[in-house]
């Protein structure tokens, strides 16, 4: 069905049915009911390409995500999604793939396909280049990266804060030996997840033994294998801090295969407070991030940029990390020491 024949249908002209579809508090009321009786009865579905080169305005704002499979990255772009919503606003997403050219080429095509602004997760993209694509694009806006050169579109979590979180419970708890499973170090938020970590414990005078830090990739497995490294070493560590909840799965995963005990001879802390963590066995304490709320404000601010109104000023850009505490670390006694594992 065409507007044509909703026109024909209505006995109206055309241009009335495109005022009743665009501005119908132009049209009287006997009009307006006749073309919406039309469209309903044909089943007309406007053309949405179409209504937004007429208007200038797609109503539509790009997500680009590393990929669509991880939980973790699913809230963020339902967060999104949400805040868009009431607006009148539609979401479309693309996957990076986790490498630069992904992020570039998805950022790009997302433009191409008329997007007002896009929210771009990006873990790959150096920040010399970021903020060239920031300059060149005004209505863009970064989810969960901080970038110094445009601090007024960069929605984020305190990473550094979050680890520091992490070291200070486990301190609180009794753990003086400890061990840590990082996130590849090409993502910004691994490092600053170290950095906060090992900063704590050095304020509270302790320090983190080189041989116990492994790179992990975030994902289950890796967890799995960077725990096999660290008790493969032969080093006692009474805790274990993993930058993301699915490597902490892992990790859980290698002490059972050892007969390690969680928590009773190696306690283990998260990141990130999945629905995984809630399902563990024990329960996994972890560093809550507010991956939904991240991604609401980053699509207010978005939306706020594609609609020069004032309110993107009111939009919260740092987000705090919490500690949900369940049952995966133990509280030593003072006389504990760190406990050796076994073959």
């Amino acid at each position: 069905m065409t507007i044509l024949d909703v026109s024909n249908y209505a006995g109206v002209s055309t241009a009335t049915v495109s005022r009743v579809i665009n501005k119908p508090e132009l049209v009287d009321a006997k009009t307006r009911d006749l073309v919406t009786d039309a469209i309903a009865h044909l089943g007309y579905r406007p053309n949405q390409v179409a209504r937004g080169l007429a208007s200038r305005s797609s109503r539509t704002i790009g997500v680009v995500i590393n990929n669509f499979s991880a939980t973790y990255y699913g809230r963020m772009l339902d967060g999104v999604d949400r805040a868009l919503r009431p607006l009148g606003y539609k979401t479309i997403a693309e996957s990076s793939r986790e490498a630069s050219e992904g992020e570039r080429e998805a950022w790009l095509s997302l433009l191409d396909r008329q997007c007002e602004a896009v929210v771009i997760h990006s873990d790959s993209l150096e920040d010399e280049e970021l903020t060239l694509l920031l300059e060149r694009y005004p209505t863009c806006v970064l989810m969960n990266r901080f970038l110094a050169s445009h601090p007024e579109r960069s929605i984020y979590l305190d990473n550094v804060r979050g680890g520091a979180l992490a070291a200070r419970f486990l301190v609180k708890n009794g753990h003086r030996d400890m061990a840590m499973i990082c996130g590849p170090d090409r993502f910004y938020e691994a490092n600053d997840r170290a950095r906060g970590f090992k900063e704590e414990l050095a304020r509270a005078g302790l320090t983190l033994a080189p041989e116990l830090t492994v790179q992990g990739n975030f994902r289950e497995q890796g967890g799995l294998e960077a725990m096999d490294t660290l008790l493969e070493t032969r080093k006692p560590f009474t805790a274990l801090f993993c930058h993301s909840d699915e490597m902490a799965a892992g990790a859980l995963e290698a002490c059972r295969r050892r007969d390690i005990g969680v928590p009773e001879q190696i306690s283990i802390i998260g990141f990130d407070d999945l629905d995984v963590a809630r399902h563990m066995t024990p329960k996994l304490t972890t560093i809550r991030q507010p991956l939904g709320d991240i991604g609401e404000a980053a699509g207010l601010a978005a939306h706020a940029l594609a609609t020069k109104t004032e309110s993107a000023d009111l939009i919260q850009r740092v987000f705090v990390a919490e500690l949900v505490d369940r049952a995966s670390v133990a509280r030593l006694r003072s006389n504990d020491t760190s406990t050796s594992q076994p073959d």
